[in-house]
């Protein structure tokens, strides 16, 4: 713990400088010169003792950067200014603060491009894809490290571009996507020990672990995570050898040596709480329940894990959420408290979508493959611009050596109708790529949205039935738990069925031709079928249903259609009233057109702007909850307006926050 004494010993010491001549210059009292006098050196030299505490002594890290920062402005320094925030990113992400990390990083990043500092900047890209990471954002994560490393391959800066390549891989190994992420890895260390660096080997080392653990190849990964230990206590970063201690520790419990995984466990704890560090305490609580977990200790399993839980929820982590929850509901279901079981199971699916979707993966694809293409038409652009320099310098060069006004005239009319013939070619090109990306961007357009839909809303009812119906299955439920799950299994069942039948429609609407059948109808026949179908519903919330229309009212249009608009109408009045609130279904005529107006009104929460906005203008559909917490799938709005447009008709919304809404439409007779 040498090295960790004396980081202590150098921060007090540069703290009480730091302050004593701030203090002295705030004052206005005359100072005697001496050798903690603050100048632009002196400001480098701190940033460089602030940063040597990033994983040993965060809140020193912390404390320091921000009187530097201070020092830096009084100077008008913008060097330490930038350095000084970067600090405190890097500071703050070690504490588990990922979002002031974000705020700080930001900081830094937009001085150093005002500064045209094209160094601090990159590695300010790099060092932010960290908290994003952490977040689960890892498409924000990636837009940083492409940054990071076009800039490193254009100012030639071969440290942050390993930096970069290694966070890159961590973003591939967080997605599951092994063979990526160890690419990245592997490639990453060999670039830092091109460079003379193997302190940063303790750490991929590590992660190259991981994977080999998650295959099974428990050889391999006890083969990495030794090294990376001994790398470790060479340098005696303590961070990294907490790291590697709980890495064997998780190898052992994987292997069922439950002795050797609690010795590994609890020195890894000893070594993280000496540093302050809290990413690596998560991964430790999240160890330590599944160790318990593993044994049979469910008490024990269910602290950690809970803790585990709370921390990541306060810090945004989702990896750790989610894993944390998956416990808390295995451990729910074993002590046969299936409500608290199902609870959490809900809270691990909804993360594990976020984390680990198709779309996510998906995403991280395009926009990597987008990052090449465009590198590759920079580095097109180079080699034409340079080819063009080079042919016009050998045409002067003949233009001087021939100086022959004749021959100058034909080569000047050669390149002009080769450049026009170039030209029209290029534009051809291009209208005919613009087409296709067009015509394939519709194409994808609605198999993308279905997709979706399926995957997110579909699975999660059927998963969450599944979940209730496994303990019928299993006999271990009381006759008490019986009923509570039975009504729990009516309302997925009652969710998924409108869903599926939205759902339907709507697929049909994109898939097939839709001919409208007309007849003619009574309007408040139509009204009070609609009320007796939502009858369960309106009872349930408390909810009083009121209809306003001539009993003689009628219309030519196709019934179905329209008791699909009414019913979603009312549906979504229904979701978003508070109970004991009021549902009016009216329909007047309107004599100045010859149509008929429908209105549905209520009295719940109201509509924000924005929301009535993205209806109109949002091609996907839009996910609200009710104000029971009911689901909401988006798609009933989206059917309303595709019907309506069938009859050459709009909806119409009015709604105030907290006093009610009016969605209205208008059908036109015949």
């Amino acid at each position: 713990m040498k090295s960790q004494c004396f980081n202590w010993v150098s921060a007090i010491v540069i703290l009480f400088n730091l302050t004593y001549t701030v203090s002295c210059s705030n004052s206005g009292t005359k100072k005697i010169k001496t050798s903690f006098d603050i100048d632009t050196t002196v400001i480098n030299k701190m940033n460089v003792q602030a940063n040597a505490l990033w994983s040993s002594l965060p809140d020193s890290m912390i404390l320091l950067s921000k009187r530097i920062l201070k020092s830096s402005d009084s100077l008008a320094y913008t060097a330490g200014k930038i350095d000084a925030l970067r600090n405190l990113g890097m500071g703050y992400y070690e504490k588990g603060n990922y979002n002031a990390s974000i705020e700080y990083y930001n900081k830094s990043a937009k001085i150093a491009l005002d500064a045209g500092d094209m160094e601090r900047e990159a590695k300010i890209h790099s060092n932010l894809a960290m908290p994003y990471i952490a977040l689960g954002k890892h498409k924000n994560a990636l837009t940083e490290l492409n940054k990071a490393i076009d800039a490193a391959e254009k100012y030639n800066l071969p440290l942050v571009k390993a930096h970069a390549t290694h966070n890159i891989g961590m973003v591939y190994h967080y997605q599951q996507m092994v063979d990526s992420a160890i690419s990245y890895y592997t490639r990453s260390q060999q670039q830092y020990e091109k460079l003379g660096d193997t302190s940063r080997s303790t750490f991929i080392l590590g992660n190259i672990g991981h994977i080999f653990l998650k295959k099974k190849n428990f050889k391999k990964a006890k083969e990495c995570y030794l090294q990376s230990l001994k790398l470790a206590e060479t340098q005696k970063n303590y961070k990294a050898i907490g790291n590697a201690q709980q890495s064997l520790g998780a190898l052992f419990l994987e292997t069922k040596d439950w002795k050797n995984a609690q010795y590994y466990f609890l020195e890894a704890k000893k070594t993280l709480e000496s540093t302050g560090e809290k990413t690596e305490y998560l991964r430790l609580l999240d160890n330590f329940s599944e160790a318990y977990l593993e044994t049979g200790d469910t008490t024990s399993a269910a602290r950690y894990a809970a803790e585990c839980y709370h921390l990541a929820q306060l810090n945004g982590q989702l990896y750790y959420l989610q894993s944390s929850a998956k416990k808390l509901s295995e451990i729910f279901e074993r002590k046969k408290n299936f409500s608290q079981s199902l609870a959490f199971y809900k809270i691990y699916k909804t993360a594990s979508d976020s984390l680990y979707s198709k779309d996510n993966k998906e995403q991280l694809v395009r926009q990597e493959e987008e990052f090449r293409f465009k590198k590759q038409q920079s580095d097109m652009e180079v080699v034409y611009t340079a080819k063009v320099w080079r042919r016009n310098y050998i045409l002067a060069i003949a233009l001087v050596l021939i100086v022959s006004m004749s021959v100058i005239g034909l080569l000047l009319l050669r390149n002009i109708r080769q450049t026009r013939k170039n030209n029209k070619i290029l534009k051809n090109t291009n209208a005919f790529i613009e087409e296709q990306i067009i015509l394939l961007e519709e194409s994808d357009k609605f198999k993308k949205s279905l997709i979706s839909i399926i995957a997110h809303d579909i699975r999660s009812p059927i998963n969450s039935l599944h979940y209730i119906l496994k303990p019928f299955k299993d006999g271990i439920i009381s006759e008490g738990q019986t009923w509570e799950l039975l009504s729990s299994c009516y309302d997925e069942i009652d969710t998924l069925t409108i869903h599926i039948e939205n759902l339907l429609r709507w697929a049909s609407q994109h898939l097939h031709s839709f001919d409208l059948s007309i007849a003619n109808f009574n309007i408040r026949e139509l009204f009070e079928e609609i009320v007796r179908l939502q009858e369960r519903r309106l009872v349930e919330k408390q909810l009083t249903a009121v209809i306003n229309c001539d009993p003689q009212l009628s219309i030519a249009a196709d019934p179905e259609v329209v008791k699909i608009i009414v019913r979603n109408l009312v549906d979504n009045a229904i979701k978003f009233s508070r109970p004991g609130g009021k549902i009016s279904m009216e329909a007047k005529a309107n004599t100045i057109d010859n149509g008929v107006i429908f209105s549905i009104i209520d009295t719940g929460d109201g509509l924000a702007k924005n929301v009535r906005d993205q209806i109109y203008s949002d091609a996907q559909p839009i996910s609200l909850n009710g104000t029971n917490d009911e689901k909401g799938f988006g798609l009933g709005l989206q059917l309303c307006m595709y019907y309506l447009a069938l009859y050459h008709s709009e909806l119409r919304i009015q709604s105030v926050e907290d006093e009610g809404s009016i969605f209205s439409f208008e059908l036109f007779r015949k």
